[in-house]
């Protein structure tokens, strides 16, 4: 009886060891896998090492995050609402070059005059040209008072990225850049450039059906920035401002009996800019004034609202 009560106890004892042994030996070793610093260091340069990419303004870093995705972090040298025509950068923000992988370049005034310190900030840094191919027009200003033959001041315009077609070309060589820096990701930084490429198209099929219909084609501008999109869209802007100041009086008189000849009833201003000499012609012609930026983070966004204005204040 004895002898019987302590085999079935040595039984149980067996299985129970048997149970025990199995539970240990299913998940360490995927444990100590599945967590090994190789596989967090590859996680943590995918994940949380994006690349460092300068640019100047607001519409780039757009093209940018649409073309690098997660692998970028994009800083912007020039902030929102002040003229990026004179914009002189901060100390700290020519030191933060230095972790820069690249500074991606768009043919602005601000650049011309820094670039070569831009440079010297990190001469390792990757210099991407976004302009590379495009064709500049010239930015017609308003004439000056008294100006023989009232000719027109003409200087390269540097808005390109308010045209979707020119768009697509800096996309390109935002691409390219990309790639030359970040090799192993080239199939991911070319899908990403086949979605921007579509969506820049369905925008400017967008904006020309919008304006399409429209009777009268020209509209006021304070700062002459929307050559490129009306050039695009067979528009035509009537610049303000001389030379970058503020009209004299009799330039104001003569605007505004354009604008009444014309039939303008619209006219955009900049949020840097002073709004004084386009509501003095808005009083005088019976029309409204409309805070436009050509530097707005969501350019998409941003020129489609601009073309509804256009479509809904130029149609008689």
């Amino acid at each position: 009886m004895r002898f019987s009560v302590y085999l079935r106890m040595v039984i149980l004892l067996l299985g129970m060891s048997v149970i025990s042994g199995c539970n240990t030996i299913s998940t360490p070793k995927n444990s100590v896998e599945n967590n090994s610093p190789e596989v967090k260091k590859i996680a943590n340069e995918t994940v949380n090492n994006p690349m460092d990419i300068t640019v100047s303004i607001m519409p780039q870093k757009y093209f940018v995050e649409k073309i690098g995705g997660k692998n970028v972090k994009v800083n912007v040298m020039i902030p929102p609402g002040v003229d990026l025509h004179n914009y002189e950068p901060k100390p700290q923000q020519l030191q933060s070059l230095n972790d820069a992988k690249a500074y991606i370049t768009t043919g602005i005034t601000f650049e011309t005059a820094w670039i070569d310190r831009i440079k010297a900030a990190n001469q390792k840094m990757l210099i991407i040209d976004s302009t590379q191919g495009i064709e500049r027009i010239p930015m017609v200003e308003h004439h000056h008072e008294g100006a023989e033959n009232h000719q027109a001041e003409e200087t390269l315009d540097p808005h390109i990225w308010l045209s979707p077609k020119l768009v697509k070309i800096q996309a390109q060589n935002i691409y390219d850049g990309l790639v030359k820096i970040d090799p192993k990701r080239q199939a991911e930084y070319q899908a990403n450039l086949n979605d921007f490429i579509t969506e820049i198209e369905q925008l400017d099929q967008q904006i020309s059906q919008k304006l399409a219909p429209i009777k009268n084609r020209k509209f006021m501008v304070f700062h002459p920035a929307w050559g490129y999109f009306a050039k695009d869209y067979n528009l035509e802007q009537e610049p303000i401002e001389v030379g970058g100041q503020e009209p004299s009086a009799a330039e104001l008189a003569n605007l505004i009996s354009e604008a009444k000849q014309e039939n303008i009833k619209i006219i955009f201003t900049q949020p840097e800019f002073s709004p004084r000499s386009a509501e003095t012609i808005a009083k005088e012609i019976g029309g409204k004034v409309i805070f436009v930026s050509d530097l707005d983070e969501n350019w998409s966004d941003n020129l489609l609202k601009v073309s509804e204005t256009l479509s809904q204040s130029l149609n008689p």
